[in-house]
């Protein structure tokens, strides 16, 4: 439970960054004014798609030189030298079926019924753990990036899961998620209607937990606002209802070619 702690404090400096840190810890490598990287002449702007919007998710790739951004039913692969240059990007919509269950529950179609991806993290060395929104159904799946950036592969795998307690069900929520040695803790919003805030345990060897169920006092607090502090708080070991197929499962069936490989 101790481990669990800490994750929960990982997860409440990735939602509100910066809190409790000296200033110099958030001190930028590199800072620029929007006005700034206009006039500069090293300036490269990509555009997006038509058919696509809410550039919102991120994940730094160093070792293969690539920028990851899962964006409204897309993830993207930018060269990090010129984003413009041999960038990917796979199309991953929510089905027309969710769409429509999303549209008769009095949601936006346009603007709430598609698959906003949520979450972008390493998996191991070949692969990455992804999650969108799903039209208000949280969907997740392996994304094949290979080892290294000569192997050019960027390939979603086939077989998705339940994505309930990994990504939230409203694009418009906050979350947080970090994936440590094939377990993937989630700050997020667990229900349809976004009132059951929790931190979730999914992925990997054991049996996925959560923080108490309908206890928002102090989680709800943390992802609406960002006011709270997360010293002093427990997080009692509770079962997640309707779990998600067996991880074995997963890493599996993930992807038609070989099985992800977990690394340390």
């Amino acid at each position: 439970m101790d481990y669990l702690f800490g994750i929960v404090v990982l997860l409440c400096g990735a939602v509100q960054p910066g809190r409790g840190a000296e200033p110099k810890h958030n001190v930028p490598r590199l800072k620029l004014s929007y006005k700034e990287m206009l006039e500069s002449s090293n300036l490269v702007t990509f555009n997006g798609l038509a058919n696509s919007s809410s550039y919102d998710t991120f994940l730094l790739d160093e070792e293969r030189g690539r920028l990851l951004v899962g964006a409204e039913d897309h993830i993207f692969s930018f060269d990090l030298v010129n984003i413009n240059r041999d960038h990917k990007q796979i199309a991953w919509p929510a089905t027309p079926s969710k769409r429509d269950e999303c549209k008769w529950a009095g949601k936006d179609l346009g603007k709430e019924c598609t698959n906003f991806i949520r979450v972008l993290q390493p998996y191991n060395q070949t692969h990455l753990y992804i999650c969108g929104t799903g039209a208000f159904h949280p969907i997740c799946a392996f994304l094949e990036m290979g080892k290294r950036a000569e192997d050019n592969i960027f390939r979603l795998a086939s077989h998705f899961e339940n994505g309930r307690g990994k990504s939230p069900y409203d694009p418009k929520m906050l979350s947080a998620s970090l994936l440590i040695d094939g377990e993937l803790y989630s700050g997020t919003s667990a229900d349809f209607m976004g009132r059951d805030f929790a931190i979730f345990r999914t992925l990997g060897d054991h049996h996925p937990i959560r923080t108490e169920q309908h206890d928002s006092r102090w989680l709800n607090e943390l992802i609406r606002s960002q006011l709270f502090s997360c010293s002093g708080v427990e997080f009692p070991s509770v079962p997640l209802n309707q779990a998600p197929p067996p991880p074995s499962t997963a890493t599996t069936t993930a992807t038609t070619n070989p099985n992800p490989t977990q690394h340390h």
